[in-house]
């Protein structure tokens, strides 16, 4: 797959392909460190809260992302990861979630994030997986890809601060 976005209504998949100049390890670590992941999750003017972030198999990953200048609700999610396998592969189920961190109606979107070593850097490619054209479709209006294309941009803006510098990062919260 090229770089970019592809909407496949055949599969009901949503498939983000980004390639970074970082490696692999360092890739890796922004996707599975609660700090770093609250520096890029989400689209542009949104903040991420972690307030878990568990990765295994079984383990659990609660995040909040809001509006930063509050002229939307927060959306919770909360996701429960299936496969980790170090610098290569993530899975897991992800759901919206009300204030108690229950799922709400929407459904389950399995997602599968891909670590692949580029010699210069990193490939990721994201499919997330719904469960009919329905659910894609609304997927699609909400504009879920553009997010997670805005976001990887946003990764890679962290993956190029070469100073390491954390100043201004949203905190973790258990």
């Amino acid at each position: 797959m090229a770089e970019g976005i592809v909407i496949d209504e055949a599969s009901n998949t949503v498939r983000i392909r980004r390639t970074y100049t970082a490696g692999v390890d360092r890739v890796w670590w922004a996707w599975t460190d609660a700090e770093a992941i609250s520096r890029w999750w989400g689209p542009q003017g949104w903040a991420t809260t972690v307030y878990e972030m568990d990765v295994r198999p079984g383990g659990r990953w609660r995040f909040q992302i809001a509006p930063e200048d509050r002229s939307a609700d927060p959306v919770r999610s909360v996701a429960s990861y299936q496969v980790v396998d170090a610098r290569a592969e993530l899975r897991y189920d992800a759901a919206f979630a009300d204030q108690g961190w229950r799922p709400d109606d929407t459904g389950t979107f399995p997602t599968a994030v891909a670590f692949a070593s580029t010699g210069t850097g990193c490939a990721v490619e994201v499919a997330a997986s719904f469960p009919d054209g329905h659910a894609l479709r609304r997927a699609v209006e909400l504009q879920m890809a553009e997010g997670y294309a805005e976001a990887l941009g946003r990764l890679a803006d962290l993956l190029d601060d070469i100073d390491g510098d954390h100043a201004g990062a949203p905190t973790t919260k258990e």
